[in-house]
C-alpha cells in the first residue's frame, strides 16, 4: 500500500533568515506543532547532519514516540528527516519570496503497517488537516517573534 503523502505550504510575513533561525530548532516545534508533547534534540540547537531527535506526539487518541534522525541539512534552507523505524518521514524547507517574506513548505510521508493501513484515508485526512493548523500557528508565532523582535 502506498505511504500518506502530505506536502504543505504557507506563505509568512518574516525574512527566510528569520523562519529558518527558528525552524531549525526542534524545541521550538513545541510552541506550533499540535499533539506534540515532548521534545529533545540532541546536541540541542540548529539541526545539523547526524542530529538526533525524540518527540511524543498524541495523535489520534494514541500517543507514539519517534527518535528521529536529520540529514541533508542545507543551512538557511532545508534539512530532512526521517524517523528511525522507518515509519515517517519528510522535509522543511525555506524558500525566500520577497523582501521580509518567504515560503515554508513542509513534507510529511507516514507509512503505515499492519490493521492501521485500513486507516490509511482517516490517517491521510488527519495529517492535512494537523499539517495546515501547524503551518499557520507556525506564521502568527514568526509574524509575533518578529514583531516583537522589531519593537
Amino acid at each position: 500500500m502506498k505511504p500518506v503523502r502530505v506536502h504543505t505550504s504557507i506563505d509568512v510575513g518574516v525574512p527566510a533568515a528569520v523562519a529558518w533561525e527558528y525552524l531549525s530548532v526542534y524545541a521550538n516545534d513545541l510552541a506550533w506543532r499540535a499533539g506534540l508533547e515532548q521534545m529533545t534534540q540532541e546536541p540541542a540547537g540548529p539541526v545539523h547532519d547526524g542530529a538526533r531527535v525524540t518527540e511524543t506526539l498524541r495523535v489520534l487518541g494514541r500517543t507514539v514516540e519517534s527518535a528521529v534522525e536529520v540529514s541533508d541539512v542545507r543551512p538557511g534552507r532545508s534539512f530532512r528527516w526521517r524517523v528511525a523505524d522507518g515509519t515517517a518521514e519528510g522535509s522543511r524547507t525555506v524558500t525566500p519570496t520577497a523582501a521580509g517574506s518567504c515560503r515554508v513548505d513542509v513534507v510529511k510521508v507516514v507509512t503505515l503497517s499492519g490493521s492501521d493501513r485500513l486507516l490509511r484515508p482517516l490517517v491521510s485526512v488527519v495529517i492535512t488537516r494537523t499539517e495546515r493548523q501547524d503551518l499557520r500557528r507556525l506564521r502568527r508565532t514568526l509574524e509575533r517573534l518578529e514583531v516583537i523582535g522589531a519593537a
